[in-house]
């Protein structure tokens, strides 16, 4: 008589809460989730609206330094600082991940570049209450730019960590493309910030946004220099 064997069956997506709450208590799971390609469009959908809700969230507490109007702008401007920057960075996420062997699938590729989205705008609220705090009480250009670019680097800093824990599964055993990827990605929203200012300030004549050429060295050394 022949013993049938039956396949493992094909683990479940977590619920829609357990797919954010997973990038700070399980990734494990993160990393099962789209190395088994498991509802990939569905996990990638939550951790993109996670990410513009933390996001917008730390852009209401930054622009309460420039007031209500300010901070109603960066609530939309703040998650299109990430989106965007995702968005231009994930044709190289796929190709570094690939040539270093981490050969991800598009689809794979794209829920892995929305769950970094959605843990740095999970790390972003985090902070947001700090931010709060120096942007409503003190009256210093330069050191609330200081401070939001200081706190934007902790929170790549941790999604780095974040993706070192998806080791678990074998996809992600190598990560040497995708930890240069994080650099690039810090520098493309820098630029965007740049190119999506102002930001901390009250809108000019030309409304929310400046059609000026400028890098974003030059913009933060320009910002740093403000209160003298």
């Amino acid at each position: 008589m022949e013993t049938i064997i039956t396949p493992p069956p094909v683990p479940a997506p977590p619920a829609p809460s357990g797919l954010v709450a997973a990038l700070l208590k399980d990734p494990p799971s993160i990393a099962r989730t789209i190395a088994d390609r498991v509802r990939l469009p569905v996990a990638a959908l939550f951790w993109l609206a996670a990410g513009f809700a933390g996001l917008a969230v730390f852009g209401i507490a930054v622009g309460l330094f420039g007031g209500r109007t300010v901070a109603a702008m960066d609530a939309i401007k703040m998650p299109l600082v990430g989106f965007c920057s995702l968005l231009l960075c994930l044709p190289s996420l796929y190709v570094f991940s690939c040539v270093t062997g981490m050969p991800l699938s598009l689809a794979q590729t794209l829920a892995l570049g929305s769950a970094c989205f959605a843990m740095m705008g999970l790390i972003l609220v985090g902070l947001a209450p700090v931010a709060w705090l120096f942007a409503v009480s003190t009256s210093s250009f330069a050191f609330v730019v200081m401070l939001t670019f200081f706190l934007w680097l902790i929170a790549i800093g941790f999604t780095g960590r974040f993706t070192d824990k998806l080791r678990a599964a074998p996809l992600f055993q190598r990560q040497a493309g995708l930890k240069l990827w994080f650099v690039i990605l810090l520098l493309v929203t820098l630029q965007m910030t740049t190119c999506m200012r102002p930001m901390l300030a009250k809108p000019g004549e030309r409304g929310w946004w400046t059609s000026e050429k400028q890098f974003f060295l030059s913009h933060f050394v320009h910002a740093v220099d403000a209160d003298e």
